[in-house]
């Protein structure tokens, strides 16, 4: 299977659930794999004919920005419920998202979430 990969994107934000954390921008580090046929565009050599990258970093960004999420699980379904809802040809997304040094023992701690596009199902309104 094709896939689209970006690698450390990172997402300055309002994120936690603690007073202290409320208070302060943290950096966030994600990590995407977006599948989805790059036939033609290996092909055409058009940008028309994939998805832009430069857009779904902007998108993953403003919205977890937006939302100031507490948990990072919830900063992650924000990006599939964007990405998914924006990008029709995408067939499935793995998001792993790492906050660095916020445990002292740990480089970063982080989760990982995949998901396909029938797994995925809009919010009323949206």
């Amino acid at each position: 299977m094709d896939a689209i990969i970006i690698e450390g994107l990172k997402v300055e934000t309002v994120v936690g659930c603690f007073d202290w954390e409320r208070q302060i921008i943290q950096p966030l580090l994600l990590d995407l794999v977006i599948q989805t046929s790059l036939e033609q565009a290996s092909n055409s050599d058009a940008l028309a004919d994939t998805l832009n990258y430069a857009e779904i970093c902007e998108i993953s960004a403003r919205v977890i920005q937006e939302a100031k999420p507490e948990l990072i699980e919830h900063a992650a379904k924000l990006v599939l419920n964007a990405l998914f809802t924006t990008f029709k040809a995408i067939e499935s997304i793995k998001i792993t998202i790492r906050k660095p040094a916020i445990i002292a023992q740990a480089q970063s701690v982080g989760i990982r979430l995949e998901r396909h596009r029938n797994d995925f199902r809009p919010s009323i309104g949206e």
